[in-house]
């Protein structure tokens, strides 16, 4: 069963917690790591941890305002703007994130050398990968007029 374009962004943003609480974790333990490329693993874990928890807050935010405003949220009409409006954020995401992962490769790449500058890449190109698959898979998913 396909998930309306409402309960799509509220899946979205429990999946999104769910990392960024890992995120969190797993960068505080790293962060206080003497060796400067895990430190800087986990200082950049830490950071998108906190990132992420803050574009959940204010989209949930969003979302309610918007479902709100409208007479009948889950009207056919409103779906289907919805539906649209959520794929089209949901494929830049995904440009983006790919984005991330290209950058933190060549920061590993060219960098190497530089142990905090390779760890950040690492640790860019893990969030930015798991971001392209999390919004990209929602993207596949919220394809205006495909079957529900």
């Amino acid at each position: 069963m396909r998930l309306d374009p409402w309960a799509r962004q509220r899946s979205l943003a429990r999946t999104t917690v769910g990392w960024a609480v890992g995120s969190l974790g797993v960068g505080a333990v790293l962060a206080t790591r003497r060796d400067p490329w895990w430190r800087s693993f986990g200082q950049q874990h830490l950071g998108w941890g906190a990132v992420d928890l803050a574009i959940v807050a204010v989209v949930q935010t969003l979302q309610r305002r918007s479902m709100d405003r409208l007479p009948d949220p889950y009207a056919p009409p409103a779906l289907g703007a919805q539906e649209r409006r959520l794929h089209r954020v949901l494929l830049g995401n995904a440009i983006a994130d790919a984005g991330y992962c290209v950058v933190g490769a060549v920061m590993m790449a060219k960098l190497r050398n530089n142990p905090r500058a390779a760890g950040a890449g690492a640790a860019i190109v893990l969030q930015g990968a798991f971001l392209m698959v999390h919004d990209g898979h929602h993207a596949l998913g919220s394809r205006p007029g495909a079957r529900r």
